[in-house]
């Protein structure tokens, strides 16, 4: 490390340490299953004999959501605000659903949010399985923004957003004299949303994106972005959630404006990891983290059936001064080990910091762990292996997996990634063969010289 660096992190370290720290929690995808004790509608596989706190094949029972926030609430209740991304209702089939049903679920972990955290601000979106029918989110008014409107008035409060979030199920708000919050729907983006397809700006909230960003620069504010699905491409999979027209007009929206973005939270991935939204060119880039699950759901498509993971809950530290993400700490359960024990033992998974040497949650942190990660089984990337599943244990952190971390996280175009990925296999390769090709010749120059020196004697 140049003395530069060296003099930058001690900066960064020491502006840490004066910082005027406040706290923030987000929690996402609950997804509870009211059919858990009875017909299972989330389950991906017969579970004859259910834990009391949730199963890998299932969606969340009423008492891992009471859990969760319980905990949330022992562990820091005293905190600035939380932001809810969103996914409350379970993956049912909407034969089994009705919008009533949905807004009962959705009302009922308000209410025990609520009852945790009292006076508490709370910043939630719309996740795309809390519509009905599922992933369809409205481009104008609806019933669902409606009624959701009255459930979250006391949180949304200004009237003038509670109309806003009518139209379209977003609002902003100043949660510090220079800090704003936009919570998003970008459900509206979603490639399963049919409602929108024909649609240029629903809900006209790129046009409305676009006002307040330049709002808040005009005013010297910085912005935190929220809501539930990710514009970034997931990893290690590099699937994209939009659909393509809209994918492209937000990341250049919100590149635009990545010099008053302080951070992304999004959920929907069900796993732990963080990304750099920016342009192709590296240009406009900004910090993006998603927080993992409270459901241990795994899916199952003709195709794969993904990975078992564990519920998490993550608190946030920040500089109330400046809005700069210093810090968070990722908590968890094993699902296995809680129902063996008939207990849960929420713990910490990591702590950002620590866990990869940065000062903070900023982009250059991320771009410093990225950097890292650049050389093929890096212990950065096994830890990021590990985390996406919500784990202590070891994962096999496969050369494909690896690739799609770290191609997925940095780069926002399917087709690319997937060019980079194929790159940075043949990257271990080329390094493996020239290591083993450096092997042999040493081995050759050493029974040389060992042939020498026998003759020579």
């Amino acid at each position: 490390m140049g003395l530069v660096q060296l003099f930058g992190v001690v900066i960064a370290v020491f502006s840490v340490v004066t910082a005027d720290s406040g706290y923030f929690w987000h929690v996402t995808d609950f997804h509870y299953d009211p059919t858990y004790w009875g017909q299972q509608l989330s389950c991906n596989d017969v579970v004859p004999t259910p834990g009391v706190y949730g199963d890998y094949w299932c969606d969340s029972p009423w008492v891992l959501v009471q859990d969760s926030i319980e905990n949330m609430g022992r562990i820091r209740r005293d905190v600035d605000f939380v932001i809810w991304t969103g996914d409350n209702v379970a993956h049912i089939s909407d034969t089994y659903m009705s919008l009533n049903i949905n807004l009962a679920i959705l009302q009922n972990i308000t209410t025990a949010l609520n009852k945790t955290f009292p006076g508490v601000p709370f910043y939630p979106s719309l996740g795309n399985h809390d519509f009905y029918p599922s992933d369809q989110a409205s481009g104008s008014v609806s019933e669902m923004y409606l009624r959701m409107s009255e459930i979250w008035a006391d949180w949304i409060v200004d009237p003038q957003q509670i109309e806003l979030f009518k139209k379209g199920g977003y609002y902003t708000k100043l949660i510090r004299p220079k800090l704003r919050l936009l919570a998003l729907n970008t459900v509206l983006y979603m490639e399963g949303d049919h409602v929108t397809t024909n649609l240029t700006d629903p809900a006209g909230q790129f046009q409305w994106i676009d006002a307040v960003l330049a709002g808040s620069r005009s005013a010297g504010e910085k912005v935190i972005i929220t809501g539930h699905v990710p514009p970034t491409l997931v990893v290690p999979s590099l699937l994209n959630w939009f659909q393509l027209r809209f994918h492209a007009r937000f990341i250049n929206l919100l590149t635009s404006y990545s010099d008053i973005i302080l951070a992304h939270h999004y959920g929907h991935d069900h796993s732990d990891s963080f990304r750099i939204l920016q342009r192709d060119d590296g240009m406009g880039a900004t910090p993006v983290f998603i927080a993992p699950s409270i459901t241990p759901w795994r899916y199952r498509i003709p195709t794969e059936t993904g990975e078992p993971h564990n519920p998490g809950i993550r608190l946030v530290e920040y500089d109330r001064d400046t809005g700069r993400h210093l810090n968070y700490r990722q908590f968890f359960i094993n699902v296995t080990d809680s129902n063996r024990r008939n207990a849960t033992q929420w713990e910490e998974l990591y702590n950002f910091q620590t866990a990869f040497g940065v000062p903070d949650m900023s982009l250059g942190s991320l771009k410093a762990i990225y950097k890292s990660m650049d050389t093929v089984d890096s212990s950065h990337m096994k830890q990021c292996c590990n985390y996406l599943l919500v784990t202590n244990l070891t994962q096999d952190c496969t050369d494909a997996v690896q690739a799609g971390i770290w191609c997925g996280g940095q780069m926002q175009e399917e087709s690319a990634a997937k060019i980079c990925v194929n790159e940075y296999v043949h990257k271990k390769k080329r390094t493996l063969f020239l290591a083993d090709w450096v092997d042999r010749l040493l081995a050759q120059i050493v029974q040389l010289f060992s042939n020498f020196w026998s003759k020579d004697n």
